[in-house]
């Protein structure tokens, strides 16, 4: 049996933050939607797991909620 040691995601933090332009779209496309409707929901679920995934990898809860724009 051949064991392979994973080193995980190198600086994962940078790698998330890369994704931060697709939350903000997918966050402006929730907008255009009726509040609380199936779109709106189905683009929420889509915000929720990437908060999830993010917060996998670094420990940081919302990780994408309260960044400064700019």
């Amino acid at each position: 049996m051949v064991r392979r040691n994973y080193v995980g995601m190198r600086d994962p933090v940078a790698r998330f933050e890369e994704l931060e332009p697709l939350v903000d779209k997918l966050r402006a496309l929730r907008l255009t939607c009726k509040p609380f409707g199936r779109d709106y929901h189905a683009l929420s679920i889509a915000l929720e797991a990437m908060d999830s995934t993010a917060y996998h990898f670094t420990r940081r809860p919302h990780f994408y909620a309260g960044k400064p724009h700019g």
